[in-house]
């Protein structure tokens, strides 16, 4: 990489977002942006105020002009799969305008993800091969019919699929899921630039993305001013999943920056199995809700949890296959041990 690469990722980075944070700026002071959803409060929300739900409704649009943007003035170079990718996020805004106006049913969410996903696969997204842990590789295209590739691209459904939710959930205070995916984009920035990988293109669309949800955070960060929306969560869970495929399948990368959600996701559904409760039931079971109710205040439990995800995303970075698996079932235990300490014993003490 030479250095005038290095001043091109930084002009970009600074344009975007300070553009977007002049957008926002301007959005925020128009009375009726306040009540362009209507706002309802659930019994798992901390917040008791009305506030709009319009990082979505600036990120994804935002997102699809500067990347065309770009590819128009020869500064990233056209990829078939950014079709998929463009035609993606546009059904993303497109569901998530939907759903904060009509409140739809989960189901139809996931009709919709299975399409969104569906759509990158056309484009020739996929996952080809999984690194396992022994260094071998194990190749999934194993045969096709009717012009689906098996188990390829179920697979690949159920990870796009599986992201989107993951962070979507993650969207519970003030800060948390922008922040998470800020690490998970310079992650990707950084380990696009490295030798071994060498795709300038996904380095240049994962600044873009830092830049557009460091801007957010201005406004979210507690106490925030603003929320991403359901299409803002999705967008970015959405993103970070098909990058890691463009890149050339980094799989086990993005699961490791994303290991704290996948981890707490996997223990929600764990435990809402276990109580005989529908894993679509939303709750305030996640890592998150318990911080809080050890008495920890969203600025702390924010921190804590932007430290795990740094910690993870180095990990993703320097280690191997196999180092990576261990560290994501190390996280998972540590979590587990932690969440059930808050919830028997400090919990428990505070209620006393």
């Amino acid at each position: 990489m030479e250095l005038s690469d290095i001043w091109l990722y930084i002009g970009i980075l600074n344009i975007v977002y300070f553009v977007t944070f002049l957008i926002f700026k301007i959005l925020l002071k128009q009375k009726w942006i306040k009540y362009i959803f209507e706002n309802k409060f659930r019994d798992r929300d901390i917040h008791s105020e009305v506030k709009p739900k319009i990082g979505g409704l600036v990120i994804i649009p935002s997102f699809i002009i500067i990347v065309i943007l770009l590819v128009l003035f020869g500064l990233l170079p056209w990829q078939n799969e950014f079709l998929g990718l463009l035609m993606g996020a546009l059904a993303i805004l497109t569901y998530g305008y939907i759903d904060e106006k009509l409140d739809l049913h989960w189901s139809i969410q996931f009709i919709w993800q299975f399409g969104i996903a569906a759509i990158v696969i056309w484009s020739g997204v996929g996952i080809q091969a999984i690194n396992l842990p022994n260094g071998e590789l194990w190749f999934i295209d194993i045969y096709k019919l009717g012009g689906i590739v098996f188990p390829q691209d179920i697979i690949t459904l159920l990870w796009i699929v599986g992201l989107m939710n993951v962070v979507n959930w993650l969207d519970g205070i003030d800060g948390l899921a922008g922040g998470v995916g800020v690490v998970g984009f310079l992650t990707l920035f950084i380990l696009s630039l490295t030798l071994f990988v060498n795709q300038p293109h996904i380095a240049l669309i994962s600044i873009i993305l830092v830049g557009l949800y460091l801007a957010f955070l201005i406004f979210n960060w507690y106490p925030s001013k603003i929320f991403l929306g359901t299409y803002g969560s999705m967008f970015l869970g959405y993103m970070l999943a098909v990058l890691a495929l463009i890149s050339g399948g980094k799989i086990a990368t993005s699961a490791l920056v994303l290991a704290f959600p996948i981890i707490d996701a996997i223990v929600v559904i764990t435990q809402r199995i276990w109580n005989k409760k529908s894993i679509f039931e939303a709750d305030n079971r996640h890592f998150h809700h318990k911080l809080l109710q050890a008495g920890m205040s969203q600025q702390v439990a924010v921190f804590i949890m932007y430290f795990i995800s740094i910690f993870f995303g180095v990990s993703a970075l320097i280690l191997e296959t196999r180092g990576k698996v261990i560290v994501f079932l190390l996280g998972m235990f540590v979590l587990i041990v932690v969440s059930i300490f808050i919830a028997k014993v400090i919990v428990k003490d505070n209620k006393l």
